[in-house]
Order: structure tokens, then C-alpha cells, then sequence
């Protein structure tokens, strides 16, 4: 599961599911109870729709507060970027727009130059959870590599030591 993509709250099956539960539900419960004592079939088949009823209900319950959750930490992992942004002297933004290969040192992805619009293959050191698709690294770019008036390398290398923070590119458009 990728930690930098948003959960969703709301899915068709969920949806589908509760209302036809809570429909079946709605009409049986008070049928049971306007026939009571009710067959054993009605109240079975009304404590079935009530059980279930109550599994959807929590796993809506789980589905909002998980989705809380990755905003309290998008919104961290962006205060700590902004942090770093500041105090890091010169930093650039890259967002990772996919994995190519995973490889136990880094990985094989390609990136794209947040000011500049610019997507290229690069090689992101180890630093494991950094190179989901989506993540948005602020970096410090490496002299050596980037020179102005010059092309770009065909392939840019990000070094552990260069990358000064994290977070999900779709919390930066939730909080801005």
C-alpha cells in the first residue's frame, strides 16, 4: 500500500452495501417487532440484517479514521518540509512519478522538476519509503550535476544525503 496516496473514504460496493442493508433493515426490524412474537425465520433473517448493519457501520468508522489519520500526517510530513525548505539553504522539489526497479541501495525512478516541469529517469539512494510514486522529495541539487546553461544529465542521481524531507504531493493540494 502506498502511504503517499490518499485513502479513500467512499467506494461503490461500500456504498451499495450499506444502503441495501440499511434498507433490508429499516423494513425488517420493525416488522419483527410489529409481528411479535415474530417467526423464528423473521427474526433471524432481521438479526442477520442487524449484525451486518453494524460491520458496515464500522467499517465506515475505520475508513474515516483512517483517512483523518493520513491527513494529520500529511500535514506533519509537509510542516517538515517546510522547516527543511527553510533552514536547508538551496533545496528544489521533485515529485516521483514512478518506480522503475527497486533495488536493496535505492531505486530506478522517474522524477519530475517541480519549477521547472522537467520529468527525467534518476537514482534515489536507500532510504526506504521515499520513492513511492507520489512523493514529493525536497532535495538539495547536486552541483556537480546540474550546472546552469548547460543540458540536463541524462540521468540524475539523488543521494541519501540530499534529500531533506518527504511528503505526499496529493497533501500539499489538500493544504494549501
Amino acid at each position: 500500500m502506498n502511504p503517499m496516496i490518499k485513502p479513500t473514504v467512499i467506494s461503490m460496493p461500500l456504498l451499495v452495501a450499506s444502503v441495501l442493508v440499511g434498507l433490508g433493515a429499516a423494513y425488517l426490524v420493525p416488522a419483527t417487532m410489529a409481528n411479535w412474537p415474530a417467526p423464528a425465520w423473521l427474526t433471524t433473517i432481521a438479526s442477520v440484517f442487524l449484525v451486518l448493519l453494524a460491520l458496515l457501520a464500522l467499517r465506515w468508522i475505520i475508513k474515516v479514521r483512517q483517512a483523518r489519520q493520513w491527513n494529520k500526517n500529511a500535514q506533519l510530513q509537509w510542516q517538515q518540509l517546510e522547516v527543511a525548505r527553510r533552514t536547508g539553504g538551496t533545496t528544489a522539489e521533485v515529485t516521483v512519478l514512478s518506480v522503475q526497479e527497486v533495488q536493496p541501495t535505492g531505486a530506478w525512478v522517474t522524477i519530475n522538476w517541480d519549477q521547472f516541469g522537467y520529468q527525467q529517469p534518476a537514482w534515489i539512494e536507500g532510504r526506504g519509503g521515499t520513492y513511492w510514486p507520489g512523493s514529493v522529495l525536497l532535495i538539495t541539487p547536486d552541483p556537480a550535476q546540474v550546472h546552469i546553461g548547460q543540458p540536463w544529465p541524462p540521468t540524475y542521481r539523488i543521494a541519501e544525503t540530499d534529500c531533506r524531507a518527504v511528503a505526499p504531493a496529493v497533501g500539499q493540494l489538500a493544504l494549501r
